[in-house]
């Protein structure tokens, strides 16, 4: 059922919060959003496949509107769902793990409406065991196409100043909406990690930028766990994502030597299925490019229309489809070599710079 909504406080942004267990902590994090100086309209995509799991919170939020996928389709999707039904310049992802500073959403906004070259913004996120820590400040590259997240166990007085950078986390960011009609949305052949960061890739691509806003904060309510268990997630996603961006080479070969350099363990059976997994995907994204070539297809944003992905009742959204498949991105044969060389060498200086800071940060 979807809950009715009252006049919201804010029209600028729709604020997406998948929640796939009902729970004291998604009360918390609404609690703290309704509480920020601007409180956006709230969209609550119902993963927990459970009838009724979400009725404490409907009654205790009137102004919160809950859509009951009846499973769960995982965060790119529920968070695609979200996009489509958004009808606001922002839309703002956040994880009901996090209690929102009061000037959060306010200052994520605000980085928008001052940049117009901005993709996304993101806030500080502090640690829950010890706030004077950051847990998160944005996604970097280490050489190798080493996906890590900025900052993370560094002292937070590390991170109090403004910086570009590679991709938002979508934990807690805000993004514009008209540019993401150019980016395309999530991709959702990723399962639970690295879908940010492959949006905030393609926004640079496009010509935007992303922004990591430390006066934006918010805060863990507990330290995230399964970490070995989203290790194995990330381990298939990156062989599908440096498949996108042709980043396999000629850095591809660092990548284990530098997690061993910086304490990380070994690859086990867990990741070397996981490998798998990301050699499929892109084996699959493969042969879907080249079903399209051979069709005459447009490949410049495989969006499909809103019409044939969702539709809405008053009990909620109908079915559970695709919103967006990604694609091949950069590559061999491509017709603007000069621009790609120059993208190439700027993504390879950004690889060197969130190296140097991964190192620097492991220090603090």
């Amino acid at each position: 059922m979807i809950q009715k909504m009252n006049d919201t406080k804010n029209s600028k942004v729709t604020l997406i919060l998948p929640v796939r267990k009902a729970g004291r902590q998604v009360i918390r994090c609404l609690r703290s959003v309704c509480a920020g100086t601007m409180v956006p309209e709230i969209f609550v995509m119902d993963c927990t496949a459970v009838p009724g799991a979400l009725d404490p919170l409907r009654s205790q939020f009137p102004n919160v509107r809950v859509f009951d996928l009846g499973m769960n389709p995982g965060r790119a999707h529920a968070v695609n769902t979200g996009i489509h039904l958004a009808r606001t310049p922002y839309v703002m992802t956040f994880s009901p793990n996090l209690i929102a500073g009061k000037h959060c959403v306010e200052r994520l906004c605000g980085a928008l409406d001052g940049d117009g070259s901005l993709l996304s913004a993101q806030a500080a996120i502090l640690a829950a065991d010890e706030p004077s820590r950051i847990g998160g400040a944005g996604w970097s590259l280490m050489l190798g196409a080493e996906p890590v997240v900025r900052g993370e166990g560094a002292k937070a007085s590390a991170f109090r100043k403004r910086a570009k950078i590679l991709a938002a986390q979508m934990d807690a960011a805000v993004y514009r909406m008209e540019y993401l009609e150019v980016t395309g949305i999530l991709d959702e052949r990723y399962y639970g990690r690295l879908e940010d960061l492959d949006l905030g890739y393609r926004g640079i691509l496009c010509g935007f930028s992303n922004l990591y806003e430390p006066r934006a904060v918010c805060r863990e309510t507990e330290s995230p766990g399964g970490s070995r268990f989203y290790s194995q997630l990330e381990t298939g996603n990156m062989v599908y994502f440096r498949y996108k961006f042709g980043l396999d080479s000629p850095f591809a070969g660092m990548a284990d030597r530098l997690r061993g350099l910086l304490g990380d363990r070994g690859e086990d059976a867990g990741d070397r299925a996981a490998a798998t997994r990301g050699r499929m995907l892109s084996f699959q994204a493969e042969m879907e490019r080249m079903e399209r070539d051979e069709l005459g297809m447009s490949v410049t944003k495989q969006t499909l229309p809103e019409e044939f992905c969702l539709q809405v009742q008053e009990d909620g959204p109908i079915g559970v489809y695709p919103l967006y498949l990604g694609e091949r991105l950069v590559g061999e044969g491509e017709e603007n070599a000069l621009g790609e060389l120059a993208f190439a060498l700027k993504i390879r200086a950004a690889m060197l710079a969130g190296t140097a800071e991964k190192i620097v940060s492991g220090w603090q």
